[in-house]
């Protein structure tokens, strides 16, 4: 279920700067590869580890124009918000 934690309005040409962290997550099988010699505990906690970091890397962008909507709801003319 994607649930958004962070929303946005921007309006006419404002402008938004999204700091993204870049750090590539080891496939499935590095990572078993790389837990392979931990003890069952320490597995546990890096599993752990990793579903964090996997439900955390979806950045996703959607675009509502909602003037349109609004000029409806107020019973405005077309475009007569600018």
């Amino acid at each position: 279920v994607f649930q958004p934690k962070y929303g946005f309005i921007v309006q006419n040409k404002d402008e938004l700067t999204i700091p993204l962290e870049l750090e590539q997550i080891p496939t499935a099988k590095e990572f078993k590869d790389a837990i392979s010699s931990l003890s069952p505990e320490q597995q546990r906690f890096a599993k752990a580890y990793r579903s964090m970091q996997l439900e955390s890397t979806l950045f996703g962008v959607c675009v509502i124009q909602i003037k349109p909507q609004l000029e409806k709801v107020l019973k405005l003319p077309a475009d007569s918000l600018t």
